[in-house]
């Protein structure tokens, strides 16, 4: 069946290519060798699954391996499938060399070496904080968010042997204070996830807010490495501005939690955010993840497990895939929550906690979505929760 459907994918996408740009067919790579990640966020021992792209471009599980701390399980102030409340919990470096992933549950950081695909755990540190949940990289410094308690962001040194350092005087606090309750803070009020803007400029962290509106903040971020103290904040539309990536134009793009949209920003000198196109709804339900890849961007829809895709174009501006707002259906219950490209734009992975699969998209020219087939990763309704690709 998987076999039927790449076929099927491979027949539209180099007919439309061939159509659109009357050249040759290239020849085919699946990406054979490329390796996903999945968290299993495990509240007695968490670990993490290694899956090989195989032939037919689906991901078979080849080894499962301990972080040395704890996640939190499905959670306590929210039901499945979302006891992070964040995105970015699993991170592969740049060079591909290092996984990095968050212990929420024992307040811990886990580093791994990756060789031919295979981890290797190398160091387990504390977080910095409480409830670490996002990860970001810059050279050979790592960025932690802890979203329990007082917020904070936590730099480390990356050694070459894996080890990571805490930086004296690095915290920065994101000015959240959410206490846990059980093991678990109220995560429609936290700080959600952690990345860079593509110039290295700016570290982004998107802050949730259930009794109003939620805020994006940027760091600015000298060169050695070092946060601003105060970070430069925009008030975002939504209550829950989740997760967040930028185009092949250095456009901000903000999933919407609450409204079920999707906004786009421009990113000035300075740090503010203008908006482009505002909430862009797709009439789906709790929109929290959001992958991007070039001129394209997709949301996983958590309450009507679907996924919706928008196309950005060269000053910004969104519109939807689908007049529907769903450019895939997923198994009624699945929840799709991480979700994340292959770093060549061509699959699209999506992790499903409610079925405990991982499910693989191809992803055509014009931005369709042709399913591959779900590989089962950890137990259903588990709380398995962090997803990272590496080709």
């Amino acid at each position: 069946m998987q076999l039927r459907t790449l076929a099927a994918g491979i027949v539209l996408a180099f007919s439309a290519m061939s159509a659109a740009h009357a050249q040759p067919v290239p020849s085919l790579d699946l990406g054979v060798g490329s390796y996903v990640y999945v968290m299993s966020n495990d509240i007695k021992a968490n670990s993490v699954a290694v899956l090989r792209r195989n032939f037919f471009g689906g991901l078979d599980k080849v080894q499962v391996i301990a972080t040395g701390g704890v996640g939190v399980g499905v959670g306590t102030t929210a039901p499945p499938p979302d006891p992070l409340g964040a995105q970015n919990e699993l991170l592969a470096s740049q060079d591909g060399k290092w996984l990095f992933a968050v212990n929420a549950g024992s307040s811990q950081v886990s580093v791994f070496s990756i060789r031919h695909g295979s981890l290797a755990l190398e160091d387990v540190v504390s977080s910095g904080g409480d409830y670490p949940v996002s990860l970001a990289q810059r050279g050979d410094q790592l960025y932690v968010l802890n979203s329990a308690n007082e917020a904070n962001v936590t730099t480390f040194q990356i050694g070459r042997d894996g080890q990571l350092r805490e930086l004296p005087g690095s915290s920065r606090f994101i000015g959240t204070d959410v206490p846990l309750a059980g093991n678990q803070p109220n995560v429609g009020n936290t700080a959600t996830q952690l990345q860079f803007s593509p110039d290295g400029k700016w570290l982004a962290v998107t802050v949730k807010n259930s009794a109003g509106k939620g805020s994006i903040e940027l760091f600015a971020t000298a060169r050695d490495g070092s946060l601003a103290q105060d970070p430069v904040t925009t008030a975002s539309q939504d209550p829950s501005p989740f997760g967040f990536g930028f185009d092949e134009n250095d456009h901000l793009l903000v999933s919407e939690a609450a409204g079920a949209a999707v906004s786009s920003y421009n990113v000035k000198r300075d740090g503010h955010l203008v908006p482009i196109s505002t909430s862009v709804t797709n009439g789906q339900a709790a929109t929290c993840w959001l992958a991007t890849s070039g001129h394209l961007a997709y949301t996983a829809n958590a309450g009507t497990s679907t996924l919706s895709g928008y196309r950005v174009d060269g000053t910004g501006r969104l519109r939807l895939l689908s007049k529907d707002g769903v450019s895939a259906r997923l198994p009624t219950g699945a929840a799709p929550t991480d979700t994340k490209f292959s770093r060549d734009g061509r699959f699209l992975e999506v992790l499903t906690p409610g079925t405990g699969n991982i499910n693989t998209f191809f992803v055509l020219g014009d931005g369709q979505l042709v399913f591959l087939g779900d590989t089962p990763v950890f137990p259903a309704l588990s709380g398995m929760q962090g997803l990272a690709v590496v080709n």
